[in-house]
């Protein structure tokens, strides 16, 4: 089942504040601590501040050197405690590639917040190793003191609720077990830099976004009609705008990779009963709200990662017949759809895809603020916290406003255009 790293350590603060403090639970605790320390370690030499403000890497690796000195002169002790500060020390590998100065810095205050229940478990403890106990609070304190100073912002703090697949094969079977799973595999997938998605990877990608928002945009019936209910036409127009593109993917496959058979599970599961029917499992409405709050990711991430490795490879063709004329293509042009017609597509030529992206986004995040329903433990309230920034931005307003326009704009387009207008894909 996915996870995050935010949830993991939040059932890391919900033990060490529950569990009775016997010999056992405090090796347990202190194993823990080690973990923490490894992984705040990692934070600290990836990198947290600017040059500018060196002061909050020197808290986190004192912090560091704390907890990792306690565990290695403590008992050692392997429970719940242990295994939750393993698992979150470890997700920040899968992490990193997604992370930026700030959201570490996020990662490792939450991680300080947690120290402190920790170490009291500790407590009271042997004379010998009151010393040690005490300089891992004194440097917990000190980096929430720091946070206090400089908080994270909620932009920042999204990446604990990122979540984080168990496995790329997808074994449940209903909604419930099997949406949060694939939303954690499609993120991974279009956020690795060694695997580039393909054309019709992306389109399977986007019919499965427009399945989560189409259903999301049901869970607000309070509102009129207007952007909160586009946003799946959003994702259809992201489709239409790649119509005209190919790689050499769009012919049969022998296999489908992890994240294309996690695409269809999510998108069977999600249409396999009616919506009313869906929507009545309070269970489902949880996952469908969740995975709502990580489209505007996953719109993102496609949109930096893929469609601009793609402009600056020059990996895609295109008939220029569908493309923007251009003085330098007139002859392709004029060849029509043979393959002497074929031109390979630069930056200026996916501006249309750039676009349905940036409004799939903006219309996704419009959806993902307007749930308000009471959400189930573990929903991604940070997640949700940081889209409700976004749209409060100053330029927010207006651009959502063309968004849905165009949005609109290009769906009405994509069903008006006769059949065969362009070569079929």
């Amino acid at each position: 089942m996915a996870t995050s790293l935010g949830q993991l350590l939040d059932g890391l603060v919900d033990i060490a504040e529950r569990v009775e403090r016997t010999a056992s639970d405090q090796a347990d605790a202190a194993t823990a601590l080690g973990h923490l320390g490894r992984a705040l370690s990692h934070l600290r030499r990836d990198g947290l501040s600017t040059d500018s403000r060196r002061g909050l890497e020197r808290d986190v690796a004192g912090l560091a050197t704390a907890c990792t000195e306690l565990a290695r002169h403590a008992p050692a002790g392997e429970g719940p405690m242990a295994g939750l500060a393993g698992a979150a020390a470890d997700s920040l590998a899968v992490l990193h590639s997604q992370s930026t100065l700030s959201s570490r810095w996020a990662v490792a205050t939450l991680m300080a917040d947690a120290v402190t229940p920790l170490a009291a478990v500790l407590q009271p403890t042997a004379a010998a190793a009151t010393q040690r106990v005490e300089q891992v609070e004194r440097w917990s304190l000190r980096v929430q003191q720091t946070a206090a100073l400089h908080p994270p912002s909620s932009v920042d703090a999204a990446l604990l609720d990122r979540p984080l697949a168990g496995a790329e094969r997808i074994t449940g079977r209903g909604p419930v077990d099997v949406v949060p799973d694939a939303v954690a595999v499609l993120l991974r997938a279009t956020s690795a830099t060694a695997h580039l998605p393909s054309v019709a990877e992306v389109l399977t990608y986007a019919v499965a976004a427009e399945t989560v928002t189409a259903l999301a945009q049901q869970l607000d019936t309070s509102a009129p009609l207007g952007t909160g209910h586009l946003a799946a036409p959003g994702w259809r127009a992201v489709r239409e705008a790649l119509r005209p593109y190919d790689d050499g993917s769009r012919r049969p496959q022998p296999y489908a990779p992890p994240p294309v058979i996690a695409a269809v599970r999510l998108q069977q599961s999600l249409t396999s009963a009616p919506p009313e029917v869906l929507l009545g499992d309070q269970a489902v409405r949880g996952v469908v709200a969740a995975a709502a709050q990580h489209m505007p990711t996953l719109a993102v991430q496609l949109l930096y990662r893929t469609v601009r490795t793609w402009a600056d490879d020059g990996s895609l063709v295109a008939f220029a017949r569908d493309l923007p004329p251009r003085e330098d293509r007139l002859a392709p042009y004029l060849r029509g759809y043979q393959p002497a017609g074929l031109v390979r597509a630069n930056a200026a030529d996916l501006q249309p895809v750039v676009g349905a992206l940036h409004n799939a986004r903006l219309l996704s995040l419009a959806v993902a603020v307007r749930i308000d329903e009471a959400h189930p433990p573990g929903f991604p309230r940070r997640a949700q916290a940081a889209n409700a920034e976004m749209l409060r931005r100053p330029e927010a307003a207006g651009a959502l406003e063309a968004a849905s326009r165009e949005a609109a704009r290009q769906v009405l387009l994509g069903r008006q255009r006769p059949q065969g207008h362009t070569r079929a894909r």
